[in-house]
């Protein structure tokens, strides 16, 4: 199946430059299964912060279905 993964943030620089990328993974494949299918492992970022599926906050471990907007988001600091 195919499904679109979008960086936001500071982790843009993991997809090399592109905003997004359209990947083919299969059926039953978790969020973290498709970060990985990318070469992201979401455990070594510092400051990974969360995932959304078609714009709703999801666990990292949540499947994904054909046509998915997975987008994954950097930890927000301030104060």
């Amino acid at each position: 199946m195919k499904i679109t993964i979008t960086l936001r943030g500071s982790l843009r620089k993991y997809l090399e430059g592109e905003n997004e990328r359209i990947v083919e993974v299969p059926e039953g494949c978790t969020c973290d299964e498709a970060l990985r299918s990318i070469g992201i492992d979401y455990k070594e970022i510092k400051n990974f912060g969360f995932v959304a599926v078609n714009n709703m906050r999801v666990m990292i471990y949540a499947e994904l279905k054909e046509g998915d907007v997975l987008k994954a988001y950097p930890r927000i600091y301030g104060g």
